[in-house]
């Protein structure tokens, strides 16, 4: 086997890996929920209770697939970079999407109403699945930081969730060029969505271990 050949296969199991990570603690929880629905006769109204449990795992499993078609695509920023999307739409979005978690906190300021180039929909789904990775990863007695401040050509969002020195070791990739394959999907997902409009996720701080900075790029 050729080191070329052998490479992309290696390649290939690692992305496989970590898209089967995604996708298992939904289908984990759709299998729960069926299989105790299905122990006992229910209830009209208990197995509609169900079927809104299982919505949330559903979802989750529908935006995986569109991810992953999404990360097929070439990066053009023709199309979405020349658009505008308000930033404080985006960040009602995530108030709706993490209402439920006191854990997280959001101080917009006034650069909230400024506008961004980019498509709002998939704006808000990249800021989406980065937050998610830092809620999955921060200590369960940290509160999770989203700071938005007006900055140069744009505006900068930093995510960290104080003390630092405990952030996954799937930051330090965040500074590369390019992710690899064993990357999170989510944050894989998300540098894509935020290439196409000329925004950048970097880290926050000198450190691997630091939380990190989304630059979103003012509209034209």
């Amino acid at each position: 086997m050729s080191g070329a050949k052998a490479a992309t296969d290696a390649d290939l199991q690692l992305f496989a890996a970590a898209v089967a990570h995604e996708i298992r603690t939904p289908l984990t929880a759709l299998s729960g929920e069926i299989e105790v629905a299905l122990r006992r006769d229910r209830s009209a109204e208990e197995y509609r209770e169900v079927l809104r449990r299982i919505a949330a795992p559903l979802s989750d499993l529908v935006a995986i697939t569109s991810d992953l078609a999404l990360l097929s695509d070439p990066v053009d920023r023709s199309i979405t970079g020349s658009r505008a999307a308000r930033l404080d739409a985006i960040l009602a979005r995530l108030h709706d999407r993490f209402s439920g978690n006191r854990a997280m906190r959001i101080d917009a300021l006034p650069a909230a109403h400024v506008q961004v180039a980019g498509d709002e929909q998939r704006l808000a789904r990249a800021l989406t699945l980065i937050i998610e990775h830092a809620l999955r990863y921060r200590r369960p007695d940290s509160p999770l930081f989203v700071r938005v401040r007006d900055a140069g050509g744009g505006v900068s969002m930093d995510i960290d969730a104080p003390p630092s020195g405990f952030w996954p070791h799937t930051w330090s990739s965040v500074g590369a060029a390019a992710m690899g394959p064993a990357d999170p999907l989510r944050l894989r997902t998300a540098r894509r969505i935020l290439d196409e409009s000329g925004s950048t996720l970097v880290r926050a701080g000198d450190s691997e271990w630091d939380g990190v900075r989304i630059e979103l790029r003012a509209s034209a």
